[in-house]
């Protein structure tokens, strides 16, 4: 990775005068940026935002007086340091110099030990001052988020105000807060930035080595370059299909004990995770530890209440996700698509001729039917996927950014899955095949999520219709 000096702009009317200095800015490390004329410069500095400007006052169009005056006042660049390099060193000149807004005045022919000298001192000024505005800004937003944490009981929403105020702050692909089980080698995902609708998702820390490092030191870990770091060598494969280039994890602690991970990743390839960037988050950790133990349950508390969690949302004959259920999560899966432009698709399914698999084996039989090919569908989608039982016979599944030619798969991966599936703990039972409807957002068709779930309803009697075990399109 490599990280370019600071820019420096030299504006100057003379060809040669700007190579020299461009040489030399070049040699001291810095990045040179030039411009001809007074509407160069201005428009460099919109654009390029140098660290530096070294500014000539005579120049073919607008002035260098004019020049400053219109950095500092009508574009407002008030910290950019600003150094008039002229030949032009009468005293009214530099003291015009210095009203305009000037930081600094030299007189050509400049020596160059005193120029670069001259530019050392004026940047590092200016990095005092962004150091300064920086951590003033990082305050207001620690005290924005201790008001925001402190202002609701519901741990999910703190979490999620947590990592969504970090996902603000720094450029970042991925952030997670992640509470460590009672249970050796589990953690769980209290939630994520990239996807909120993931809560207390049990994962393996054996497959997260950077967890475990925090873990071990109760410290942050950074690791710069995830290919090369010999801590993550079991996993880099996986994480290269990721695109991701560095990451952070920082401890949640409390009472001396590690109750979680704030974990940060990324995937920008020319910066790591800047000493503010560290220091923002572990502020950040400090606050989300209080909000973290007030979750931090024993085990079995936990489990009582996921249970209870999952007894209100899911269909108790299938184990399936209820309609209730089912209609909160497309209503937030769909708000979603229409805000970030991704598609989500819709499939209504259907067992065919369900009466006689009744008929035949009685209602017992029937449920015991409903619940296993409730498995066979839910075995063969993918975790990020919704099934709930629509009502009766009759399922949905709700796959977010999955376009129109994937659902379409999809569906047909599932009525062959139902197509191969026999009844179990009978010497004799039917064939069951499903009838399947699609629909797809974006369409033109498709306004709002009662209509994704019509138009796949459509779709499906027309499957019907048109002679069952089949997959028709909205």
């Amino acid at each position: 990775m490599t990280n370019r000096g600071p820019k420096v702009l030299i504006v100057d009317g003379d060809r040669v005068i700007r190579n020299v200095v461009m040489e030399m800015l070049t040699n001291w490390g810095y990045e040179g940026i030039e411009a001809g004329n007074g509407k160069d410069a201005l428009r460099r500095v919109m654009v390029d935002k140098p660290d530096l400007i070294l500014l000539d006052l005579i120049m073919p169009d607008i002035n260098g007086f004019e020049v400053c005056w219109k950095i500092r006042k009508e574009m407002n660049v008030l910290a950019t340091p600003i150094i008039i390099l002229t030949a032009r060193g009468e005293k009214d000149d530099i003291l015009k110099g210095l009203e305009v807004g000037a930081n600094d005045y030299i007189v050509k022919p400049a020596e160059p030990l005193e120029l670069e000298a001259r530019i050392k001192t004026h940047l590092r000024i200016k990095r005092l001052y962004d150091d300064a505005s920086a951590e003033k800004e990082d305050l207001t937003r620690l005290l924005e988020l201790s008001k925001a944490v402190s202002s609701t009981l519901n741990s999910r929403d703190i979490f999620y105000t947590i990592v969504k105020s970090v996902g603000k702050v720094i450029d970042v692909d991925r952030c997670s807060i992640v509470r460590v089980g009672r249970k050796k080698g589990v953690g769980y995902v209290v939630t994520t930035y990239e996807n909120p609708g993931i809560k207390n998702l049990a994962i393996d820390l054996e497959k997260y080595p950077e967890i475990r490092s925090a873990l071990e030191v109760k410290g942050t870990v950074i690791i710069d370059d995830i290919q090369n770091d010999p801590r993550m060598t079991s996993v880099k494969d996986i994480i290269k299909e990721l695109g991701l280039s560095s990451l952070l994890v920082i401890p949640i602690i409390l009472s001396k004990e590690v109750i979680g991970t704030l974990m940060l990743r990324i995937s920008r390839k020319e910066t790591n995770f800047s000493p503010r960037e560290v220091k923002l988050c572990q502020a950040i950790a400090s606050l989300a530890a209080s909000a973290l133990t007030n979750a931090h349950l024993f085990e079995s508390g936990e489990i009582s209440n996921l249970e209870l969690e999952k007894l209100a949302i899911t269909d108790g004959l299938t184990g399936a996700y209820n309609h209730r259920h089912f209609r909160t999560r497309l209503d937030e899966e769909f708000t979603r698509a229409k805000r970030y432009a991704t598609p989500l698709s819709c499939i209504m399914m259907d067992i065919d001729h369900f009466k006689q698999i009744n008929d035949a084996f009685g209602h017992a039989q029937g449920d015991m039917v409903l619940s296993e090919i409730t498995d066979v569908i839910k075995n063969n989608v993918r975790k990020s996927d919704i099934v709930a039982r629509y009502g009766g016979e009759e399922f949905v599944a709700l796959l977010p950014n999955t376009d129109e030619e994937g659902a379409f798969v999809q569906a047909e991966r599932l009525r062959e899955a139902v197509k191969g599936y026999r009844c179990s703990g009978r010497d004799r039972c039917i064939m069951v095949t499903i009838s399947l409807g699609v629909s797809t957002f974006p369409s033109p068709e498709i306004s709002t999520a009662d209509d994704l779930v019509g138009k796949a309803d459509d779709a499906l009697y027309r499957a019907k219709r048109s002679g069952r075990n089949r997959t028709v399109e909205a």
